[in-house]
């Protein structure tokens, strides 16, 4: 065998990311063949972080998006889209973080707005757990349990609290704040 032929053999047969199965320092493997298992390792954590998406957990953030409305109430001037809010306490969000949510947003180009309402969607999916595909399909098709709930005044709210829900649908919760020019 020539030397560039047992430099290409090196090389293909030499994994830096391998462990060093034979204790020779150079990552290969006692039988001389590349290791793999960071393959198959990489493979099983997709899959795991894939079936969580199915899974229900906790709601740890909501989204806030603000319409500002001119002062008829009729048009709206500008839209604030989606602002992730980490919640303090998982599954609920008290009044005064909601307050400073709104109230941080109340001003804009040297105009107040007031609050007019908070509008929440959020889901309410029911599944079997032996049949999630075919229940995530049917909440899909009939617009299952999702709902809008109106708040028009704040100081009636000491708590909201979100059952925990499957982890795809998370980034979909959250409130539409409407303000109108003051």
């Amino acid at each position: 065998m020539n030397t560039d032929e047992q430099n290409y053999r090196r090389f293909i047969i030499d994994d830096c990311d391998s462990s060093d199965d034979d204790g020779d320092g150079n990552g290969n493997s006692s039988d001389g063949a590349l290791d793999t298992k960071w393959i198959t390792e990489y493979e099983t954590r997709i899959m795991t972080d894939e079936y969580r998406l199915f899974l229900k957990s906790d709601i740890t953030h909501v989204g806030f998006e603000f319409f500002y409305l001119d002062r008829d109430k009729k048009c709206v001037e500008r839209i604030i889209p989606n602002t992730m809010y980490s919640l303090k306490c998982a599954n609920q969000i008290t009044q005064n973080e909601i307050f400073s949510m709104v109230q941080s947003h109340q001003k804009v180009d040297k105009k107040y707005y007031n609050f007019q309402s908070l509008l929440l969607y959020q889901f309410d999916f029911q599944y079997n757990t032996k049949d999630i595909v075919r229940g995530l399909s049917e909440y899909i098709r009939h617009a299952g349990g999702s709902q809008f709930i109106e708040y028009t005044n704040l100081l009636s709210i000491d708590v909201i609290y979100f059952p925990p829900v499957i982890t795809m649908f998370h980034d979909f919760i959250g409130f539409s704040v409407l303000l109108y020019e003051d």
